[in-house]
Order: structure tokens, then sequence, then C-alpha cells
């Protein structure tokens, strides 16, 4: 079963959906996940059959846009901030807390790419959460976009941020850019995204050019060792073409135990939680949630 739910964090009304097992009992609770989109993506796009498939093994699934993004609210609109996007998880995990559906006490979080980052980052400081799986995720933001970049890229980037930031001090206007103005893509992300854009016009590529400057900011290798003694699993393919597999790896030496890499092979970015590739992905995430949630 399937319901469309809201809630608010730091004031901004935040949609999303629930997904609850087809068998629960009267006064029944069961653990609880909430699933974090990627870049600049919405919370219909990847997420809702993994969610549907967490369901199906009994336990209720929370999928939501993030502030700025998709059906909720926040303005100025697509704006990718990661803090601000961890502090919609912590009010997604207590909205998740507060459904009589849900045990409070067994609570866990998924995320894939940028979400696979946030999830990680909010796991080494939110406490109430049990067990975490990031799929695809980034350690260090500023590295991975430095790293899609041609050094010249990457320093006509940092020009373009600096006066960016001073427009917007002076002026208060925001500039919008494509989001492979940020972070290049090869051209097959492009077609591809291209492609599931047609499926999802509530999804937009546009986001703000001052994102950058946030995005490289954001580390979230800097507090994995604080996740310990809880439970995190990094996912990755080792045909990414779109975050080295060197992110994930580099979280899982900085966090304690219990913790654990899988490398897939020969999945790529977009394929690790889609089609074929949910196949070969989600008996780990399965095993991970039956272990340590």
């Amino acid at each position: 079963m399937e319901r469309t739910v809201r809630f608010y964090s730091e004031a901004v009304p935040m949609a999303g959906v629930l997904f609850l097992p087809d068998n629960l009992a009267r006064a029944e609770r069961r653990p609880g996940i909430v699933l974090c989109h990627g870049f600049t993506a919405v919370k219909e796009v990847l997420l809702p059959e993994v969610a549907r498939r967490l369901a199906k093994l009994g336990y209720v699934a929370l999928t939501f846009d993030y502030r700025f993004l998709g059906e909720s609210g926040g303005e100025p609109r697509r704006q990718i901030i990661p803090l601000r996007q961890i502090e919609d998880i912590h009010n997604a995990v207590t909205f998740l807390q507060c459904q009589p559906e849900v045990n409070p006490e067994r609570l866990g979080l998924l995320g894939v790419s940028l979400g696979g980052a946030n999830v990680s980052y909010a796991a080494g400081v939110e406490e109430r959460v049990k067990a975490t799986v990031s799929v695809c995720g980034i350690g260090d933001c500023g590295r991975w976009i430095r790293d899609a970049c041609h050094f010249w890229e990457w320093k006509a980037l940092l020009q373009r941020l600096a006066e960016d930031r001073r427009e917007r001090v002076l002026s208060g206007r925001l500039q919008y850019v494509q989001a492979k103005d940020i972070v290049p893509e090869p051209e097959s992300t492009t077609k591809l995204f291209g492609e599931i854009l047609r499926q999802y016009p509530q999804w937009s590529r546009e986001i703000t050019l001052a994102s950058g400057e946030a995005l490289i900011a954001y580390r979230p290798e800097s507090v994995v060792q604080h996740i310990s003694p809880r439970a995190i699993m990094w996912l990755h393919g080792d045909a990414d073409e779109r975050v080295s597999m060197e992110e994930s790896l580099s979280m899982y030496k900085k966090a304690g135990e219990p913790k654990k890499l899988v490398v897939l092979p020969g999945l790529g970015h977009s394929d690790i939680i889609a089609g074929p590739g949910l196949e070969q992905s989600m008996p780990y995430i399965t095993e991970w949630f039956a272990t340590y949630l």
C-alpha cells in the first residue's frame, strides 16, 4: 500500500510517499527506512521500485523530495544545498518515527549517488539511525567535481563561482545553470538523463550556480568515523562512469565497525538499482537490513 504524505523541515512543507507492507496487523510496528534520491533528482526516479521491494519484505519505506525540489516547498527553487538536505533527512526520520506502523527504535537509511553521500553523512550525525546503505555514494564532493573536470575546467569553475558569489551579495540575483555545467558528465549520462526527464517532467536538471559552491565544501567522509557502533554498507559498481569507486572506498576506510564494502562487477552508475542491476544489489541490501535493523 502506498500513500502520499506531508511533513515539515524547518517550516518548509515536504512531499513524500509512504510504502507500507500489505500484511500489517492492527497495532503492529515494523522497521522504517528513509530513501534518499540523487543529485537534482526527485522521489519518483528509481527509488519507488526499491521502496516497494522493501515494503514486500516487511519494512515501512519513505521516499521524499528535498526542499527546493519536486513537490516539496522552499524558495528559491532548484537549489542543491547538502547540509539543508541533511536537515531534511533528520526531519524525515522524525516523521517516520511518528507513524503508527513504525517501530521508532528500528530506523534505517538508503541513498543513491548524492543521496548515498547524504545518508553517509546523516548516519554520522543521526544516532537514531541503526543501519545505513549508501549506493554509489560520494565521500568528498569537491574531489568528485574536480575529478570530473579537466584542470582548466576546474579553475574556470572556481572563478565562475567566485564571480557568482559577488553578484549574489551585491544584487541578490541567482544564476541558474545545467547540472553538468557544475559536474561534467559523459555524453552517455546526458543521453540517459534526457530519456528519464521525458518520463518525469517534474524533474529539472537546472540548478543554481551557487549549488556548486555548497557541493564543493561538502565532505561526508569527514563524519563517517562517528557512525560506529551503528552499521553502514557501501555498494558501488566497478563500471560506474559517474562516481569513482574510490569515493565509497575512502568512506569505508575511515568508518568503524560494523561496516561493509561491496563492489558489484559490470554495473554502472545508473543501473545499480534499476533493471538487472537491482537484482544484483537487492540481496545485499536485504541482508544488511535483516542483520542490523
